[in-house]
């Protein structure tokens, strides 16, 4: 049983990995196809029923999940969806003063001299929200994946 439970959490864990990485890379981009052609409609009743009031939606199709991209309350949101019509994960960007405090304190003590971004990526995926934030100084890039209770992490470091 055991090993049964290690491989089921191996499993998890790729496709976790494999979910979030497809996420952040289509969220990052904004090439999304123009109309609804290619959402099926579990995907799409599943949409409008969590999101009614978008507006200006687009979708674009892999091969696992369906991505929209649409304006809500005037903010640009894009939401993933498995083929079953369950919603994955959602983000948008928001200002770097929006993430929560202990972000804020954890970075300005961690990073001081550091000059923070202006922006920040708010990412919701299975339960939790994550925050990917830019931090640079002189000599260093770095972008983090921080967490609301402000753990953060070192996603990449470039060296100027």
């Amino acid at each position: 049983m055991g090993s049964n439970s290690k491989q089921l959490k191996s499993i998890v864990m790729k496709k976790f990995k494999t979910v979030l990485t497809a996420i952040i890379m289509l969220f990052a981009t904004s090439a999304f196809a123009a109309g609804g052609e290619n959402v099926s409609p579990k995907v799409k009743a599943a949409f409008e029923n969590d999101f009614s009031k978008a507006s200006q939606v687009n979708w674009e199709k892999t091969s696992d999940f369906y991505f929209a991209s649409f304006m809500l309350n005037g903010v640009r949101v894009d939401a993933a969806y498995d083929e079953s019509g369950e919603l994955v994960g959602t983000s948008r960007h928001i200002s770097a003063d929006q993430v929560p405090l202990s972000i804020s304190l954890a970075i300005s003590e961690k990073y001081a001299g550091y000059q923070v971004a202006k922006t920040a990526l708010e990412l919701n995926f299975e339960g939790q929200t994550r925050y990917y934030i830019a931090v640079e100084n002189e000599k260093l890039s770095v972008k983090l994946k921080c967490l609301s209770n402000g753990d953060l992490e070192v996603e990449s470091k470039t060296k100027k």
